[in-house]
């Protein structure tokens, strides 16, 4: 169980690397609307945390290639971070692909394709 200090700056790290993806300059376009920071989970220590990042996928947004770009602007996203937060140490970046709603997404299409419960109603109860 992590401690109320590293919630806290869980938190505070997940809204301050949410603004800074406008305000780095990306080399490649990134659609950043399709992009969401769903979690941020830092190490006790604080010396790494682990960004998960939602995308909302469309014929021009992939999630690996959007993972690249800020794997690739990291550094900038780090420094943009690590000027709004003051930390005694500045937590490694490290950005995953977030699989919780695409594994929701695949339980719903499983639920809606059971076929109907058979209740026999009209006969009611045995006894």
């Amino acid at each position: 169980m992590a401690s109320k200090r590293v919630e806290r700056v869980n938190g505070l790290l997940k809204r301050e690397i949410a603004n800074a993806f406008y305000q780095v300059q990306f080399t490649s376009p990134l659609d950043l609307a399709r992009v969401t920071v769903s979690e941020v989970d830092c190490s006790p220590d604080l010396r790494n945390a682990t960004v998960r990042i939602s995308v909302l996928e469309d014929e021009n947004t992939q999630p690996m290639e959007v993972i690249r770009t800020l794997l690739r602007h990291r550094k900038d996203l780090q420094k943009t971070v690590f000027s709004q937060v003051v930390l005694k140490y500045s937590p490694h970046l490290r950005f995953e692909l977030d699989q919780g709603q695409e594994q929701a997404d695949r339980i719903y299409r499983i639920l809606d394709n059971l076929p109907p419960a058979q209740e026999d109603l009209q006969d009611g109860p045995e006894a």
